[in-house]
């Protein structure tokens, strides 16, 4: 993946997604959440209310799908 940061930042968690080539739906049931929940980890607006951190258990859990996919 192209600009890869290390550790969960919106943009790593939107190219994760790009890269397993699921849409947001898809992805939120993968992380057993809402597709709200993972909009608005998405969101990198940090002052706004939408805005929300994916906490660190579900991005080890989401990398670890990446693994398995022979994404990252």
């Amino acid at each position: 993946m192209t600009n890869f940061e290390v550790g969960y930042t919106p943009t790593n968690l939107r190219l994760a997604i790009a890269a397993l080539g699921v849409t947001q739906l898809k992805a939120a049931e993968m992380c057993g959440v809402k597709e709200r929940t993972l909009r608005q980890w998405l969101n990198e607006d940090l002052e706004s209310r939408n805005h929300a951190d994916m906490p660190h258990k579900k991005w080890k859990e989401f990398y670890a799908l990446l693994a398995t996919a022979n994404v990252v």
